[in-house]
């Protein structure tokens, strides 16, 4: 008994088929947002300031900018790990994430064990980032600056300066370094850009955990266990002090707001987010 054998599709009906199915698709996944004049903008109506451990600090709806409380914005100061999340931002725009490395003893010569790397194992580029950005790995960071063969800095300082985070200076990926700097003002740019551009990089900073090839590793983000948690990095050196940059939904007068938290040489990042949190929620109201 002879087989009916079917006929190859033509290149034309493979494209129509597939132009359906995406707009198919792209019906059912579209939100349903509400009407503009639905949800107005938050504000800050009083002139008093929350009492932090430290004076760099901001608040900012993500969506459309507007600053809810800030102070010392324009100080320059460093950044510490807070960097590693820039470093993620610009490795996954610019580079092959499945090509693969082997770990050398240069990786491993950075300070600290985070990330639990081992000579010889091999990783993906894109595995390189979990270690980075969940338990903020310098070894993850020495080995992105090696398979970029140094590009990753300089990339990372243009793309601060085509942000217009004028005040931002990147030398390493890690934040080891005290001259990776920036303001508040800035980071609010920079900080924006990446949440909406690149919702992966925040997708990998909500993980509790991440099983790789050869070992887990743990969030240790101090405010990822907060009811609200969008992603962010966090980070310390001695001259950094603790830092972080955080995004939050926050429900505001029976609306969510989508809110940017950075905060700057703090000695308790989270008790220190946790009182903008709250003046946040008992000061602003609705425009």
């Amino acid at each position: 008994m002879s087989r009916l054998k079917s006929k190859p599709l033509s290149p034309v009906v493979l494209i129509v088929m597939l132009f359906i199915i995406v707009v198919v698709y792209a019906k059912q996944q579209t939100p349903s947002f509400p009407k503009m004049d639905e949800v107005t903008p938050l504000t800050v109506t009083t002139d008093i300031k929350p009492s932090l451990s430290t004076a760099v600090y901001r608040v900012f709806d993500i969506n459309t900018g507007k600053v809810l409380v800030s102070s010392g914005e324009d100080t320059v100061v460093p950044i510490a790990s807070v960097t590693k999340l820039f470093a993620a931002a610009t490795v996954l725009a610019g580079d092959d994430l499945q090509a693969t490395t082997s770990i050398t003893w240069s990786d491993l010569a950075g300070e600290g064990e985070a990330g639990k790397l081992l000579y010889g194992q091999i990783y993906s580029y894109r595995d390189v980032l979990f270690p980075l950005l969940i338990e903020s790995s310098n070894d993850a960071a020495m080995v992105l600056e090696r398979v970029t063969k140094g590009t990753l800095i300089e990339a990372m300082n243009s793309w601060a300066r085509a942000s217009g985070a004028t005040h931002t200076k990147f030398v390493d990926a890690s934040g080891i370094n005290d001259e990776n700097v920036s303001t508040a003002t800035d980071l609010q740019l920079l900080l924006g850009t990446v949440f909406i551009t690149q919702p992966h990089i925040f997708d990998i900073t909500t993980l509790h955990q991440y099983i790789g090839t050869y070992t887990g590793w743990l969030n240790n983000n101090p405010v990822a266990g907060e009811p609200g948690y969008r992603g962010g990095k966090h980070g310390y050196t001695t001259a950094a002090n603790r830092t972080l940059v955080a995004v939050f939904e926050d429900t505001i007068g029976g609306h969510s707001y989508t809110l940017g938290y950075i905060i700057l040489g703090s000695n308790d990042i989270k008790a220190d987010f946790l009182t903008l949190r709250d003046f946040i929620n008992t000061q602003a109201a609705k425009h």
